[in-house]
């Protein structure tokens, strides 16, 4: 858990010392949370008919805009992961670090824009029926990755900004350590949030 909070410090940290000068107005941090809809992928076929689950997300972001049009995003989010298979639910806490390049459709007051990346996602919490996985001899993976899509609309307000996304993340890594075991997580999310622009 700590080397995934050191992990989301650095990733933050290197956000914004990436820019120059010059492109500090294009800076804003800001904090965001939403619903995420998780989905069990390449699900063996003797596990049983598998529930989808929603649950949360919180987190914060940093968003530096180095052209007129681009930007780039990181976060660093607390996700729960959630789904149900025979009356006992799974549920996988993880701190996920997306980083991403996305484009404003239009400058303005309103802004809408697209973008896509990768994550990767430091375990920290698992359990089945409220038993830790540890305790249930689940074997996971510590860190996984998945592919980020999105969409959504900025609303400038002068130095304050308001956000809205849709975002699909897909699984890349599978988040079981067990041999022929290929479960993976693919999620949809549901996100607002708030930043303040630096140096404008």
């Amino acid at each position: 858990m700590k080397k995934a909070l050191l992990g989301v410090a650095v990733a933050l940290a290197l956000g914004l010392a990436g820019t120059s000068d010059a492109q500090a107005q294009g800076i804003h941090l800001g904090i965001q949370g939403g619903y995420n809809y998780a989905q069990l992928a390449d699900v063996p076929t003797d596990f049983g008919e598998i529930a989808d689950k929603g649950s949360f997300v919180i987190g914060a972001f940093v968003d530096i805009q180095f052209h007129k049009l681009l930007f780039i995003g990181v976060e660093g989010n607390y996700v729960e992961y959630k789904s149900e298979a025979d009356s006992e639910v799974f549920k996988q806490g993880q701190i996920q670090i997306p980083a991403y390049l996305g484009v404003r459709l239009l400058s303005g007051m309103f802004q809408p824009n697209l973008y896509a990346g990768a994550a990767a996602s430091f375990e920290a919490s698992c359990d089945v029926a409220s038993v830790s996985c540890e305790d249930a001899d689940i074997s996971t993976n510590s860190a996984i990755w998945s592919a980020v899509f999105g969409g959504g609309l900025d609303v400038a307000l002068g130095f304050i900004r308001l956000n809205g996304d849709v975002r699909y993340n897909l699984g890349l890594s599978k988040i079981l350590d067990e041999e022929g075991v290929d479960l993976k997580w693919n999620s949809w999310m549901v996100l607002v949030g708030a930043g303040i622009g630096l140096g404008n």
